[in-house]
């Protein structure tokens, strides 16, 4: 019997269309929010707000942040206990309504208004209140400051992307490492969050959560939703829409498709059919590939390998039109 030929479909062309530079610029504007308000979280020391009111005419704040403890007495106002003939008095370790403020036993600073600052946690903090919370925050502040090592890796990519328009694929490595430097900042916020859901030091009536875990839950959302952004800016520019892919995305007035996939120039003014129209990333793609086999040719034998592989450069297909 009679073989039957298949005659298979078309190649289909790959469509590299570059993204446009204008989403990296706004990635590198999230990319620089988002790392200030980690830092702000890190350094600040005002994640947790502790307000303890005492029996006499003073009330005691202690402000808590990842690294540095804050503290400070004031007077409460319109106090009818307040006389000027009894002068208000601390002891260096005050104790009030059960709650300890702990000893002070680290190096000590000012940080205006009236607060006293000092490391925390310490040691003798560890072992008077147990290991559990010090774990706890410990690893949060480790993780806040490991989220910093992928906002730098992100920064890097974006600067070689401006510089060596190398915006085809880099948008991988800035979205996922966003990703990271998210899911680190959620990790650390966890962890505080559940410190001050569950230790006995923040039951009282004035604790609250403070403008640094807000710096932290911030710096989150910011990473995560440029990350998605991005994600999605590259997928459409990909898919070859305009206002993602920018000019690759443009239909090119010299060129065509044959029926054989290949592109190729044709005359300027020459009317191209709707199916054989391609874009300006084709071209280039086309281009690229086209100097990569003539540097193969070349390295193995020049004329002599082509006629060897048997024949022209241009197939039968390719002047149908």
């Amino acid at each position: 019997m009679p073989g039957h030929v298949h005659h298979g479909s078309p190649p289909v062309a790959k469509r590299p269309y570059t993204m446009r530079k204008s989403p990296y610029l706004v990635s590198l504007i999230f990319l620089l929010a988002a790392t200030t308000l980690t830092l702000l979280n890190i350094y600040v020391p005002s994640l947790l707000h502790v307000t303890i009111k005492s029996p006499g005419p003073t009330e005691f704040e202690t402000r808590y942040g990842l690294y540095r403890r804050c503290t400070r007495s004031q007077p409460v106002a319109n106090a009818i206990f307040l006389q000027p003939s009894h002068p208000l008095t601390m002891s260096a370790n005050p104790t009030f309504e059960g709650w300890d403020l702990g000893p002070i036993n680290g190096p000590i600073e000012g940080d205006g208004n009236g607060w006293v600052c000092q490391d925390f946690p310490t040691r003798s903090e560890c072992q008077q209140f147990g290991e559990k919370f010090c774990v706890l925050w410990s690893t949060a502040g480790y993780s806040a400051q490991l989220s910093l090592v992928p906002c730098l890796a992100s920064l890097i990519s974006l600067l070689f992307i401006f510089l060596h328009r190398a915006r085809r694929q880099q948008w991988k490595l800035v979205s996922g490492t966003m990703l990271i430097h998210c899911i680190l900042q959620i990790l650390s916020i966890s962890l505080i969050l559940h410190v001050f859901r569950t230790d006995e030091r923040f039951e009282a009536k004035g604790s609250h959560l403070d403008q640094s875990f807000y710096y932290g839950v911030s710096s989150a959302i910011v990473s995560g939703i440029m990350a998605l952004l991005l994600t999605f800016t590259a997928m459409a520019a990909r898919a070859g829409q305009p206002w993602a892919a920018g000019k690759s995305a443009k239909h090119a007035k010299r060129h065509r498709r044959t029926r054989s996939g290949r592109v190729v120039p044709v005359p300027e003014g020459t009317s191209i059919p709707p199916h054989e129209v391609v874009t300006v990333g084709e071209v280039r793609a086309a281009q690229e590939g086209v100097d990569e086999r003539t540097g193969l040719l070349a390295s193995t034998g020049g004329e002599g390998g082509a006629g060897a592989a048997g024949g022209g450069s241009v197939r039968a297909t390719d002047s149908a039109v």
